[in-house]
């Protein structure tokens, strides 16, 4: 009788221990899938062959910036492979309150502006006075003035206007609106 009675408690002593294996099973899973993902995020071991994040990041706010825009990129350099022509700039968003009666209609706005073949240099150091003057315009203009085609387009030439004003040359070609909205 007593080797009857031990058997049953070598049997919860086994489910005792199954218990505790299997969270720390677990834990173990959830622990490798955490540094895998730590790697690829990081670009190294396994994954060394993608951009580390650090440096895809640096290299998005420099082509949205317009770093570096050279003469080589206009004639197919950097700038050209990137799909994107070296002599356009994208600017940051415009929200601006339009001049209808008590100001409650919004404008929404980003777009860029072609230069041509390259950027200016001088259009960084300028950027403040742009930015200072498109806000000025947006504010001034009501829905009605910008909620038609011709509107739009009234706007996109104003917009040209007033940067090459502040450059002091005829160097703004176009504007191209990316998100316009009104609400």
């Amino acid at each position: 009788m007593s080797e009857e009675a031990e058997k049953p408690a070598e049997g919860a002593e086994g489910a005792k221990k199954k218990s505790k294996l299997i969270p720390m099973i677990g834990s173990a899973v959830v622990l490798v899938a955490g540094a895998c993902a730590a790697l690829w995020y990081l670009g190294v071991g396994p994954f060394a062959g993608a951009p580390k994040h650090a440096e895809a990041t640096a290299a998005i706010e420099e082509a949205e910036h317009g770093g570096g825009h050279g003469e080589e990129e206009a004639e197919g350099g950097h700038g050209a492979e990137a799909g994107k022509p070296a002599g356009i700039l994208a600017l940051e968003p415009f929200i601006a309150n339009l001049a209808d009666d008590g100001g409650r209609r919004y404008l929404k706005a980003t777009f860029q502006i072609d230069f041509g073949k390259v950027v200016p240099p001088t259009m960084a150091a300028h950027l403040p006075q742009v930015r200072d003057l498109l806000l000025t315009l947006f504010t001034s203009k009501t829905f009605d003035d910008i909620r038609t085609p011709e509107g739009k387009q009234q706007l996109r030439e104003e917009i040209i206007a007033r940067v090459n004003q502040v450059l002091d040359r005829d160097v703004a070609k176009a504007v191209y609106f990316t998100e316009f909205i009104v609400q």
